[in-house]
Formats: structure tokens, sequence, C-alpha cells
């Protein structure tokens, strides 16, 4: 190590030439950038510098890179620092405005450097070039010259052009307007005809025409039936169009129908209860769908089928190495050769993978994305587009095959886009803000919904500690999905994370001390519990990839938690003390006498297990849980003075309802619009008021958008 290559922040040391922090014993390898941005702070020190500055002189004025690039960098200099130096801070941020250095760089001569640093700077930015004196320049110079030394290579080594553009936001078109939701559109190839999932309040989905053309005219319906329609595709020739339908068990089929004369023809089956996808290739020959696995129903197969071919020949794309995920989303290249598919990993992560069809080879394109929502390839470029989940809200996000650049396009809502032929971007916008609702239970007339957290901001997951009398719940007021909690109604809201993270279900132990919860953050799915006694959150390494939501034994020393398909027991240190129930299940409730409460694997039925006995009984023979976990247990003095609240969704048919057990029966709290609540973020009780809390969705509007090509990059 040279010192006169170094300067000191605190109880560190930074080394530019070697990239390293060195804090006592300790030592950490910092990507280059982010020395760069230190070195851009110890040359304003002790100024604030704003967030534009920094991405001006670190990444070139590049916003669209450098807004998600810097808040990355930051985050991870201070999580470097705090693991080596946890007593000191070393980066402050000025709210909505910037950041500074906590801690003074310490050169042989303070003064001069603040006295030649600023001069230099401003020679860097006019002339790009930066002039050494002689030798004998005092230490203090060398080392300051070697943070000026990131800023002049960084100019002279060429680099590729990022992507350029204007404000997409700027350029968005409304396509259509009618009230409800029209979903998944589709272009045909000479970028006349849209065709679309059409559902409207109160009915089922259907797929509809309109010509864009002539936009005054009325859209046509292509199907009036008792199936659940999606996403469609136009053929070749503007004869047919494919889609995927599923009737009321949720089977789900590839059909194909002739426009003109409405004639239909099945082609495939696609699997039961999991999201599918299809896509026709450029030349119109071939069509690639998602379906079960023929051999393992929990894993998912891509197929072509053989649009030339009289008997519509279907064929697998094989599968290279380890097949453990599910495929959800899928389109060809415009060479036909390969695919691009969203596939949902056993991390519970879904990600970009480029499938070359001949072989089955994948690469991973992408990283760090919980949900993936759609993607298209552009019909003359190396260019995707995908919509991405971050922090529980969808983006548009472009990504440069050549380069592996991903670029945010800063459109929220962006959902499943689609290019037309000419290069134009079509989507659908889904962009809803949840909050917290209630329902009053005791009540002999039903109440309407009243907001418990109304705001601007998301929140979602709510759960209720009756010991501590509060709500837990997750939000992004701060500008994050974090842990906050607050009175039963939404007063006195309190942060209590900052994981920058997406996070689920969080649960109170039944003694209060605790909240269990889950978080991904960079491909990782991790169980956390939070701790008021320390006030801190930690990790508990299960050794599993994926984690459900957790539940509590009725002592709080131990939590339940699935791995997407068996459910297991850990203490809180992590020991795992084995299988909870021998059944396929992904949640389950533990009652005050050892008793787990859990739905099967279809959550289309209620169990219990006995503390006492190794097999469940079949508790609910026939119940519609909208999901696995999005159900409440409300425990009685016995069980048959308990009651189990729940999301019953049927086709169009959005209820609140109950399973009592002291009569036997369910009942209907009350019906609401489709989209009015959360099917996979949570319900809660407040036993003493009778409220019933949940996670609404503030309106079920989704309309179809387009951005001309001439805008795009």
């Amino acid at each position: 190590m040279k010192t006169n290559q170094s300067f000191s922040l605190g109880q560190c040391e930074v080394n530019t030439i070697e990239n390293k922090l060195l804090c006592g014993e300790s030592e950490c390898v910092l990507q280059p950038k982010f020395v760069e941005l230190l070195c851009f702070l110890v040359m304003r020190y002790p100024e604030l510098v704003t967030r534009e500055d920094l991405i001006d002189g670190v990444w070139d004025g590049n916003q669209f890179v450098g807004e998600k690039a810097l808040t990355n960098a930051i985050w991870h200099l201070r999580k470097t620092f705090k693991e080596l130096d946890p007593a000191h801070a070393y980066i402050a941020t000025v709210r909505k405005t910037g950041y500074r250095l906590a801690q003074q760089p310490v050169f042989l001569d303070t003064q001069k450097l603040k006295s030649e640093v600023k001069p230099q700077l401003t020679q860097i930015k006019k002339s790009k070039q930066v002039l050494f004196s002689s030798v004998k320049i005092a230490v203090m110079v060398a080392t300051v010259m070697v943070c000026l030394a990131f800023f002049y290579f960084k100019r002279q080594i060429p680099s590729l052009e990022p992507l350029k553009f204007t404000s997409l936001s700027e350029h968005v078109e409304t396509i259509t307007t009618s009230p409800g939701r029209e979903l998944f559109p589709a272009i045909s190839n000479d970028s006349h005809f849209i065709v679309y999932s059409w559902r409207r309040p109160g009915q089922q989905a259907n797929l509809y025409l309109r010509d864009l053309f002539s936009p005054e005219q009325a859209a046509m319906a292509l199907t009036e039936s008792s199936f659940l329609e999606g996403r469609a595709v136009f053929s070749h020739d503007l004869n047919n169009i494919f889609y995927y339908r599923r009737d009321e068990q949720r089977q789900c089929e590839i059909v194909k129908q002739n426009l003109t004369t409405a004639v239909t023809r099945v082609l495939a089956t696609c699997g039961q209860g999991r999201s599918t996808d299809l896509d026709i290739n450029a030349a119109g020959n071939q069509l690639v769908f998602i379906s079960d696995d023929k051999n393992d129903h929990a894993q998912t197969q891509l197929n072509i089928v053989d649009l030339q071919s009289n008997e519509l020949a279907i064929t697998r794309v094989p599968c290279s190495g380890n097949c453990d995920f599910n495929d959800e989303s899928v389109v060809f290249s415009p060479d036909g050769k390969q695919l691009v598919v969203s596939r949902n990993l056993a991390s519970g992560y879904e990600e970009l993978f480029l499938v070359e069809i001949a072989t089955g080879n994948a690469k991973q394109l992408t990283s760090g994305f919980v949900d993936i929502r759609g993607v298209d390839w552009h019909p003359s470029k190396d260019l995707l587009v995908f919509s991405g989940v971050d922090q529980g809200k969808r983006h548009g996000y472009f990504y440069e095959l050549a380069t592996g650049r991903l670029v945010d396009a800063h459109i929220d809502g962006l959902s499943y886009p689609e290019y037309s032929q000419d290069g134009s971007l079509y989507f659908h916008q889904w962009d809803i803000d949840s909050t917290l609702m209630r329902v009053e239970t005791n009540n002999v007339v039903a109440s309407s919904p009243f907001p418990v957290l109304s705001t601007h901001f998301n929140t979602r997951f709510p759960d209720y500690s009756a010991t501590k009398n509060k709500l837990v719940f997750v939000s992004n007021e701060s500008g994050t999905t974090e842990l906050w909690i607050a009175n039963k109604d939404g007063t006195q809201r309190k942060k209590l994370t900052q994981l920058n993270a997406t996070i689920y279900s969080p649960v109170w132990s039944p003694d209060g001390r605790y909240i269990a919860f889950v978080v991904s953050k960079n491909e990782v799915n991790s169980l956390r519990i939070y701790d008021f006694n320390s006030q801190s959150s930690s990790q508990i390494n299960t050794g599993l990839n994926y984690h459900g939501k957790p539940s509590w034994a009725p002592d709080s020393k131990s939590i339940l938690t699935s791995n997407n398909n068996e459910l297991y027991r850990f203490n809180l240190k992590g020991d795992n003390l084995g299988k909870a129930i021998e059944q396929s299940t992904m949640y389950a409730y533990e009652d005050k006498h050892g008793a787990l409460i859990f739905a099967d694997i279809a959550a289309k039925q209620l169990w219990i297990k006995q503390p006492d006995s190794g097999h469940a009984q079949l508790l609910v023979e026939s119940i519609n849980l909208s999901n696995h976990s999005s159900w409440y247990y409300v425990e009685g003095a016995t069980q048959a003075l308990s009651r189990v609240y729940y999301f019953n969704v049927e086709r169009d048919d959005y209820r609140l309802s109950y399973y009592d057990f002291s009569t036997q029966s369910q009942h209907d709290l009350m019906r609401l619009p489709e989209r009015a609540f959360s099917r996979s973020s949570g319900l809660t009780y407040i036993e003493n008021i009778g409220w019933l809390v949940y996670t609404s969705y503030k309106s079920p509007q989704i309309d179809i958008k387009r951005i001309k090509a001439e805008y795009l990059p």
C-alpha cells in the first residue's frame, strides 16, 4: 500500500489505486465507481453536493442510469462503512437535496487541499485535462491528484453511448378509456388493429378488437363466452387470433379463433391456476406458449406450435441444466431462433433469461427483480422492454442486449408492453395505489369500507397485535418499502426498518415482542424478525431459498414458514425443528392449544392437525380462498366459537366472507367491486371493536397507452 496515494476518513483509509477501504485490521474492495464517488465528495468537502452534481460528475450527466446508480452506490458505501466501523457515520443525507461527507478527509495540508482541488476540478470540466506539476509537489497534492485522475481517465477511455431519449412520460397517449380494466394489448403486424382483454365492472373479461386507424369507432367484441380470456396475438395474415382462456375450474387452453367466422379450435392445454403467456414469431409460422411440465406439474415448460402443419404439431423446447423454475412471460426474438422468458426462481425472484430454442441453453439477463409483468423484443433492434416491480410498484425498463445496459423508462405502471412493427410501444398502465381499509363486522347492517390509512403512499400487509394494540404494515412512505407500526386508527405512524428492500407479510408474535417478516433483496429471499427490546431487525438463517408468510407458535419461541411447498418450524436461532405438517401447504396458523389450521395446496379446503395426532383432518370441505395465506383465523375460547375470515373470489364476483365453526356454515360480509381488495396482501382482525382490516386498491380503472416510435430509444 502506498500511503501517498491514500486519504483517510474518520477511522478508515481509502486506497484509490487498489479501490480498497481499510478500517483497522479489516479491509474491503470497492467498485471503482464507489471510490470515484468518494473522491468527488472529498473534493467538495465540506460542501453539500446535490444529486444532480454527482450524476453530472460521476455518471456524465446520464440521469437514466445515474439516478438508480447513485442511490445504489450511496447505499453500498454506507453499508460497507457500517460493517467496518459501526460506531461512526461517514455519509450524511440532506433530505431531497444531496449528500456530504460526515467525516473530514485528512491530508498533509487541509488548506492547500481546498485551494488546489477546486481550481483543478474547474479545469477538468473546461478542458477535460489535468496538468500535473513536477514530482516536487507535496504528498497532499499527489493524493488529491489520484482522485482527479479518476475523472481524467474516465473521460479518456472510450465508452459505449448510453441510451438517450426525451422524457417519455410527456409522449404517452391514451388509446382506451372505457370503464374497467383494459389489459394485454396485441397489435396486428400492419399496425392497423389492436386486440385486448376488457374486464368491465361487474362482468367477466372478454376479448375486443379496435381499429387504430378509426379510433372513433366502437370496439367490437370477439368473445362472449363463459371463459376468462387473456393475452392474444394476431396471425400473420390477420385471419386469426391465438389466445389463452380459462374455465371455471381454472383449466387453461390455447385457442385459435377465426376473426371472420368466430370459429374456435383448441390447440393445447396450458395448465391450471398459474400464469401463462404466448407469442407468435415474425414469420408467422410458429407459436410459443407456456404450459405445465407434463412430468412435473409444479414446474412449467415451453412449447412451439408449427402453424404450417395441418395437425399443428407441438414440440417442447428442451430445458438445459437446473429446471427448478416457473416461466411466466415469453417472447420470440426477431429472427425466431431465441426466446426471452421471465422465470420465477426458487429464491422468490423473477428474472429475464435468453433461451436458445434449439438447445434450451439459457443466459440470465437481469438480477434483483421480485416480479416481472411482461416483456417484448423490438422488431428491428436488439432491445427489450419489460415491466419490473420495484418497491411494490410496476415500472418500465429498457434492456440493451449488446451491452447489458438497463435503463429505467420512468413510466410508472407500465405493464405487458408490446411493440408494433413500426416501433411504437403499447402497454396497459397499472399504476394503482393501495391503502388499508376496515369493515365493521359487529353491525347488524353491513357498513361500507372505511379507510384506516388513506395517503398517496402504498400501504399493504396489515397485522394487528392485541398485546401491543398496534397495527404493523408495509409502506413506501419514506421512499422505500419498510416496516411501519401505527395505532389501530392509523395515527402515530412509526417506521421500524431501513432495509431498502421488498418486504412481505409481517406478523406479530403473540407476546408482542417480535414481528416476523419476509425480505427480498439482491436475489436473496430471507426471513427476518424485528425485536422491540433491541429495536432492530435480524435475519434468521433457515437455509431455505424461499419463505412463505410466517406465523408464530403460541409461546412466541418458534416460527412456521413454508418453502413454497412444505411447512417447517424454526426456533429464533434458525435451527430447523422439522416439518410441521406432512401435507403440502403454504401457510398455517397455530392456535393456543397447538393445533395447526392450514389450507390445502389448491386453497379450496381447510384442514386441522391436532398436536397429539400424526395426521390432519378435514375441517372445511369446500371453501374458495383467493390466496393460500389471505385468510385470518379468529380464535375463540373453543374451536366452536372460532371464525375464519377470507377473500372470496368467484370469477367476477368479489366478496369478503367468513366461515362460522359454531354453525359450520359460510357467510358473506359484503360484495365489493372487482379489484377493490388485494388478494395477496393479507387481512387482519381487531376483535375488541370488530374491525376487519385489509389492503384495498384505490381505483380499478386501467387503460391502454401508447408511445410513438419517434420518441423511443
